[in-house]
Parts: C-alpha cells; structure tokens; sequence
C-alpha cells in the first residue's frame, strides 16, 4: 500500500476496481480540487498506488488551475471544491456531442454532488469510504465491498 506522510491514502480495493472498470472498456479519468502546482506529487502518487498486484489505470488528470492557497481555502476552508469540480467536468463535456461519462466515483459527498450536475444517473454515482465500501451517496440504499 502507499503512504504519504505516514498515512495511507487509498481506498482498500480501489485498484481492483478500477482496473476491472477499464477491463470493460471504460476509460478512468481523474478529477481533484488539489491545485495545479501540486501536479507532480498528485500524479506520482497515482502512479504509486499498488494494492496486491495492481495499480491503479493510467488515465488523464484534472487539476484546479487556482494557486494553491486558493484551492486550499476552497477546499478545506469554504468546503466546495465541487464547483470547482462541476465546472470541469462541465468544460470536457462540452466537447462532445453526447454526455462523455458513464458513471462517477468519489470519496466525498461533494464529488456526487458534481457528478450530477454533468447528468450521470445517480444509480451510477458513487462514493467508496476508506474501508472500501462502496455506496450510492445520493440515494443511500445501495452499499456494497
């Protein structure tokens, strides 16, 4: 498992899970509020993430463009780093002709709140707690390891 700063940051089974996603023919992509001067460390530590024989899929990351002040105190002082959120996924999907995602999956319940805004059913949003359990954020009757 990787850890960073003595903590270890990954989901348990998120590499499982989202390499069987891409299996499917799925793409991942990856979306944080963190700022765009902590892109380096955030992809490196993407690339580390290892659980049992499997890392987590290669896909593209977005990344807040504000300075990292300015992304801290959005995400941890305001607590809505989905605006942030919903406007990027906003931007990639305006270059398409039909909705680009599929499904969404986060870690806080900020991140359904985004995913919906893009117009994923909310049947296909999730969260995964640190223990791994996978739930429906929205409709809360669906959890699952």
């Amino acid at each position: 498992m990787t850890r960073i700063a003595g903590k270890d940051w990954a989901h348990s089974g998120v590499a499982d899970l989202y390499s069987k996603i891409e299996e499917n023919g799925y793409r991942i992509m990856y979306l944080s509020a963190r700022a765009i001067g902590q892109s380096s460390i955030t992809k490196d530590y993407l690339q580390s993430v290892k659980q049992g024989d499997i890392f987590l899929p290669d896909g593209p990351v977005f990344l807040n463009p504000a300075s990292l002040i300015n992304a801290f105190k959005r995400e941890v002082i305001d607590r809505n780093p989905e605006e942030f959120k919903i406007r990027c996924l906003k931007d990639i999907q305006s270059l398409f002709s039909t909705n680009p995602f599929f499904a969404g999956y986060g870690n806080r319940p900020n991140d359904a709140y985004a995913y919906r805004a893009v117009g994923i059913p909310i049947s296909r949003i999730f969260t995964i707690n640190p223990a791994g359990k996978l739930k429906h954020e929205l409709t809360q009757n669906f959890t699952s390891s």
